[in-house]
């Protein structure tokens, strides 16, 4: 291999490290001066191709990472590049066009496609900072350097950006919105904001609080809670996890009567559970009395899930299966209570079933994006 930053891909060199690495520091000294995507686009296929090599000949995972975090940080280079660079206006292909260069190049007369386009400029729209320290931590980590990991990366990165905007967005709104005499919501947790409620006046609690371990305690709270201020007959529907399935009944029953477990069925995988390696296609509620249930009417035990829709939560739930379990409780005018409302799914059914409805939340956010789900609604009504 010659010192010429234009020479084609550099040959495979000897098998030594020493070798490899005397390679890889002149390609990345060639980074650090390319200004233009020939030359980092060269760069990167460069660093690709001692990266495939140091894998072949089995060479240390610090070795091939060195050769991938320069495949990576060229890939970064062009995809900046790329983003500055004035788009091409729609017109003829390039073989009919003139090359006077009056007019930015179109891709496929860089030599990218578009694909490769829009995982690079995914790859820089990372911000400096979040880069450095996923690079950081994969290599203290020992793991592998991949584009793979940096596009994950961008795409959580936007995502968490588009979720701080609708949480804005709805807060702005939220503040605009008069809480209803039939359905209100409150900022804070229940077992604090709730403390003082009335006792036997509530017809259902209808909630989904945290599947995780630690928040086993929450179930026992929530059952003495429903112990206190359900009517007599009255209904606790829970949504549940399946790990702990088992501690959350015996967490409930210590105050309410088992009645029954209802099922949220899926078209598709509703969880996967990687360590017993299950895919889930349903989800149970249970369902707890305050003494012998007194049913109104007839309840489905199979629900059909609305799908994974999580744009206002992480971890809401359908509409639909709310407004099912609700309905099949409860009569018109009936108050339903959910100590954990997250976006408000239960609210939007109360209100779509006339029913009242009281919930709180200890995230301000949650409760502002239910108080804008609600004033959307009541807009498109």
């Amino acid at each position: 291999m010659t010192g010429d930053a234009d020479s084609n891909l550099i040959p495979f060199p000897q098998p030594e490290e020493s070798t490899l690495l005397s390679h890889f520091d002149r390609v990345r000294r060639e980074l650090e001066i390319a200004s233009s995507i020939d030359e980092v686009k060269k760069i990167r296929d460069q660093a690709e191709a001692l990266r495939q090599y140091a894998r072949q000949q089995e060479l240390s995972l610090e070795m091939q990472n060195k050769c991938a975090e320069i495949k990576i940080r060229a890939e970064r280079r062009a995809g900046k590049i790329l983003s500055d660079m004035d788009k091409h206006p729609p017109g003829p292909s390039s073989g009919d066009r003139s090359h006077d260069g009056t007019d930015p190049p179109r891709l496929v007369d860089l030599g990218i496609s578009k694909n490769q386009s829009s995982r690079w400029q995914s790859i820089a729209s990372i911000p400096e900072a979040e880069f450095e320290d996923r690079v950081e931590e994969i290599k203290r980590k020992n793991g592998e350097l991949t584009s793979r990991e940096f596009l994950s990366l961008a795409g959580y990165l936007q995502r968490e950006q588009k979720r701080h905007e609708r949480r804005d967005r709805a807060a702005e709104e939220a503040a605009k919105v008069k809480q209803e005499d039939w359905i209100r919501l409150i900022h804070g947790d229940f077992r604090e904001v709730l403390s003082d409620f009335p006792a036997d006046s509530v017809d259902l609690i209808f909630s989904d609080l945290p599947y995780g371990k630690e928040h086993l305690p929450l179930y026992e709270d929530l059952g003495r809670f429903a112990q206190r201020v359900l009517k007599p007959g009255k209904v606790l529907a829970c949504y549940s996890g399946q790990f702990h399935f088992p501690h959350v009944i015996r967490a409930l029953e210590a105050s309410l009567d088992y009645l029954w477990v209802a099922a949220v069925v899926f078209d598709t995988f509703a969880d996967s559970h990687h360590t017993p390696k299950i895919r889930g296609l349903w989800k149970p509620v249970l369902l707890f009395s305050k003494g012998r249930y007194q049913p109104l009417d007839w309840l489905t035990d199979v629900i059909k899930g609305d799908g994974m829709n999580k744009s206002h939560h992480p971890w809401e739930q359908g509409t639909g299966e709310a407004i099912h379990l609700i309905d099949g409780l409860t009569d018109e005018g009936d108050l339903v209570v959910d100590p954990c409302c997250g976006s408000g799914t239960g609210a939007l059914a109360c209100r779509r079933l006339a029913r009242r409805f009281l919930g709180c939340d200890t995230d301000q956010d949650s409760v502002n994006t239910a108080l804008f789900r609600l004033s959307h609604e009541v807009d498109l009504e």
